[in-house]
């Protein structure tokens, strides 16, 4: 693609993510922001310790929580172990934020939106769904540090409805990192609507679909870090 068609893709690429997403209200966001925070630590949080960090009652939490359509995961205690694209059970994308411990990301994308959000840079690590190397970066707010292979690629593919219980299936398999673009040019071949960026293109989408979404919630609970 040319640097105009690059730049048009992941502008369209941002809207289409950012249109997909809950369009949270301002007490909404602080919950989500606050479960990012939080589980980019690595353990399982409880509903008491979501509410303290978003200065928000826990049955407010609670509720909220009930009321989002999918994507919050409870273990047998109660506790949150995975939403908002990360997860302490296994999936493809290892996530470890600064300061926290080894969990996971629901898709290749998920850490260029969260590492933002949360204002802690993060080592991610993905295999190549065709050939099984090893995809290894350093996520950091301004972008992307360590990428190896160079030549990392990013698929994705352009949400066309809002996001629900679903997501997984409909959009996080879709959302995979590459060793080369051979690999992804092989893989895309067998599906449709496939769109494939550089890695560093490909955190500028990050970047750009939660730009609304980051703000002001972030900036105010660094005082509860």
């Amino acid at each position: 693609m040319s640097p105009n068609e690059t730049e048009t893709t992941i502008q369209d690429l941002a809207r289409a993510i950012a249109a997909a997403s809950d369009p949270l209200d301002e007490q909404s966001r602080r919950i989500a922001t606050a479960i990012i925070d939080l589980l980019a630590r690595g353990d399982p949080i409880t509903p008491a310790q979501i509410a303290g960090h978003a200065l928000v009652p826990e049955e407010v939490v609670l509720e909220t929580l009930k009321g989002w359509p999918g994507g919050v995961f409870w273990d047998d205690e109660g506790r949150v172990v995975g939403s908002w694209g990360l997860a302490i059970p296994e999936m493809a994308h290892r996530f470890q934020a600064d300061g926290g411990k080894p969990i996971y990301a629901w898709c290749a994308l998920d850490p260029f939106l969260i590492v933002p959000v949360i204002r802690r840079s993060a080592r991610v690590e993905s295999k190549d769904p065709v050939t099984g190397e090893s995809i290894r970066m350093t996520v950091t707010q301004q972008g992307l540090k360590d990428v190896s292979p160079a030549s990392a690629v990013v698929s994705f593919i352009a949400p066309d409805k809002p996001f629900d219980s679903d997501v997984i299936a409909s959009f996080c398999e879709y959302v995979l990192n590459f060793a080369s673009p051979e690999s992804a040019e092989r893989w895309a071949s067998e599906r449709e609507g496939i769109i494939l960026l550089p890695a560093a293109e490909a955190f500028e989408v990050g970047l750009r679909a939660w730009s609304k979404w980051r703000s002001p919630t972030t900036t105010e609970l660094e005082a509860t870090a």
